[in-house]
This record gives C-alpha cells, sequence and structure tokens, in this order.
C-alpha cells in the first residue's frame, strides 16, 4: 500500500475564492489503504485561492466504499445522476468556501470520492441537500455570513478536468 497526495480542485467561474476547508464528518476508505488513519471524523483539509484539496490515502477501488456513498448519497444528488460502481474513498462533511467579497458559504453534508475511469482517478462529487441539474451538475444552497438570500452555487464534475470541480455562483 502507498500513501497518494490525491488533489481534487474547486474551480470559481469568478476567480474570487480566497479560501476553503472541508471539515470530514464520516468516511470510507478501502481496506488496508489508510493503515495510518491519516483520513478521520475531525480531520480538516484547506485549501488557498487555487481551490487545491489534498486528501493523503491510498487508491484502490473497492465496492464497499461504492456502496456507502450511495446508501449515503442518492444519485440524484450527485453531478452525475448514478450511482458508483467502485470508489477508493468517500467522504462527507462540510465544506466552506471563502470569496473575497467578504461572503462565506458553508455546506453541510458535502460528499467527494475518488473514483476510476478510462485510466485515471476521478472525483465524485455530491451532498444530501444537493439536487441534480443535469449537465453533470447540482445546485447547492449554503449557509453564509450573508443578510438576506441563500446563496446557491452550482457544481460541475465532468467534462472537465477528472480532478476538477468547477463552481459558479447563481445567486449572491
Amino acid at each position: 500500500m502507498t500513501y497518494h497526495d490525491n488533489e481534487v480542485t474547486f474551480s470559481v467561474a469568478s476567480n474570487n475564492l480566497v479560501s476553503g476547508t472541508f471539515t470530514v464528518n464520516s468516511f470510507s476508505v478501502t481496506s488496508g489503504q489508510d493503515p495510518d488513519n491519516k483520513i478521520h471524523a475531525g480531520l480538516v483539509v484547506s485549501c488557498k485561492s487555487d481551490g487545491t484539496f489534498t486528501f493523503s490515502v491510498g487508491r484502490k477501488g473497492s465496492s464497499d466504499v461504492a456502496s456507502w456513498f450511495s446508501k449515503n448519497i442518492p444519485a440524484n444528488r450527485t453531478t452525475f445522476n448514478h450511482d458508483p460502481d467502485d470508489l477508493n474513498f468517500a467522504m462527507i462533511g462540510t465544506l466552506v468556501l471563502n470569496f473575497s467579497n467578504g461572503i462565506n458559504c458553508t455546506f453541510y453534508n458535502i460528499a467527494i470520492a475518488q473514483g476510476h475511469s478510462a485510466g485515471s482517478n476521478n472525483w465524485w462529487f455530491g451532498g444530501q441537500q444537493a439536487m441534480n441539474n443535469g449537465g453533470n451538475t447540482v445546485i447547492c444552497g449554503a449557509s453564509s455570513n450573508q443578510q438576506g438570500n441563500i446563496p446557491l452555487l452550482q457544481f460541475l464534475r465532468g467534462g472537465n478536468g477528472v480532478s476538477t470541480v468547477d463552481v459558479t455562483p447563481k445567486t449572491f
């Protein structure tokens, strides 16, 4: 088993991302791929303005991880709008994105996972409150420090880089 730095980048359309965090609440990792328990509940992974989060864990797909993901995130709440067959690892947690206009968006029960397709590792994105919006996108409402409207953001995973989640603010 080898640990890998698994990077996923949240690319914000308006290029006004300042920083972000992902706090793991629950997870599933293929057996034997994290003997040092680097992925654990309470783990906080940060990104800077480039939107890149790095998770240190092994890579081996399993149907057990995919089943865990599907049990927690229905297919219609993922960008791919279907259940995975095998995943290397999957996590559900709180995603916080901080923008240069001072708006901080918090998304609860967000799922990110890594699988393998067409010769490369690819990322899955969804959430318990996300809704598939067609075209490999989901729409998520955020809690924020903004008064009034709930910020809505669209997340695209598919048809872009295998390690990229494109983020487009729909309302601010």
